[in-house]
């Protein structure tokens, strides 16, 4: 989401410096013909920085609604979803606990489905959307897929529960494991100001 904020910003400043350039070449072109010309020519800039300012401002507020609808998705929608839509879900769920988050590519990203980032500090994320109980294995993949992504922490992330084995293995390596029920409480939970 930050990405669509920092959009947003730039546009606008862009937008602001033709509206200071096109009224100083206008004052410019009282004096002579050709500063009209760069006024005119300014004047488009300026039309030109609107129309991106306000689609990337349309954008995030797209994402936003988007990202709201996903929250508020209940636990059998969550179950019925295929796995990049589970992906996408708790990305939702992580923005709206502050993170910046960047979905990995589908094949190749050696366990890490998600990076989350906050306060720098990246953290690798598994998805794990299934019904049954996940076990060690996913804890492992993220594990040896932070390196690879240079993050330094790891979270999995899942519609179920743990096997005993797993959370050992995450207490072990510092590994957040995030279930069923703390996921939903998550999805419920306000949405940080994300306006740093």
């Amino acid at each position: 989401m930050r990405e669509g904020s920092a959009a947003v910003t730039t546009a606008l400043q862009w937008l602001g410096l033709w509206v200071v350039a096109t009224a100083l070449l206008g004052f410019v072109g009282m004096l002579n013909s050709l500063g009209w010309v760069l006024a005119a020519l300014s004047a488009v800039a300026v039309a030109v920085s609107a129309w991106r300012a306000l689609l990337a401002w349309l954008d995030h507020r797209r994402d936003l609604r988007r990202d709201a609808l996903y929250r508020a998705t209940g636990q059998a929608a969550v179950d019925a979803m295929t796995g990049i839509e589970f992906e996408q879900y708790v990305a939702a769920v992580l923005r709206g606990h502050g993170y910046a988050v960047e979905i990995t590519r589908a094949t190749g990203d050696f366990g890490v489905d998600l990076i989350a980032t906050r306060d720098d500090i990246r953290t690798a994320v598994q998805c794990k959307r299934q019904s049954r109980v996940v076990n060690g294995s996913a804890v492992q993949q993220v594990v040896a897929g932070a390196a690879v992504h240079d993050c330094t922490a790891t979270m999995v992330v899942s519609n179920h529960r743990y096997t005993r084995a797993a959370q050992q293995l995450a207490d072990v390596h510092g590994c957040v494991l995030v279930d069923r029920t703390r996921l939903a409480r998550m999805s419920r939970a306000q949405p940080m100001n994300r306006s740093r």
